[in-house]
């Protein structure tokens, strides 16, 4: 299954990130854990637990990592490459995505990549019962 709309009815919330590839104008991430809303047009009417999927962002012209340590202000992440490994909200909106989180289960990371579309190829999955 490969899906590339409604990003919003796809979840995320408490997926890991197993590994980040950069390749010319992609980010490329292999995710384990995600949810697939039956309210999404590529469902089959069904909702689905993803064990294994790959989400590839596209055309992706800038990449910002920051984290919090305080409630002041966000700093400059010192990993950028690798910017969070458990993902908690994921949004697309106006050309942006983000993701926020924990790396190494400490909080709290964000990412936002600017980019203009997604790839979301489901590896492994489970229908789960209405």
């Amino acid at each position: 299954m490969k899906l590339s709309t409604d990003f919003d009815k796809i979840g995320f919330h408490d997926a890991s990130i197993e590994k980040i590839e950069r390749q010319s104008d992609s980010v490329i991430l292999d995710i384990k854990g995600a949810f697939i809303s039956k309210e999404h047009p590529d469902s089959e009417g069904q909702d689905w637990r993803v064990e294994k999927a790959i989400l590839e962002i596209l055309g992706v012209t800038e990449e910002r990592a920051t984290y919090w340590d305080d409630d002041k202000a966000a700093k400059d992440h010192p990993e950028p490459e690798f910017p969070l490994d458990e993902i908690m909200h994921a949004h697309f909106e106006d050309g942006v995505f983000s993701f926020d989180g924990f790396k190494q289960t400490v909080p709290w990371y964000e990412w936002f990549i600017t980019a203009n579309a997604f790839i979301l190829e489901v590896k492994s999955a489970t229908k789960l019962s209405s």
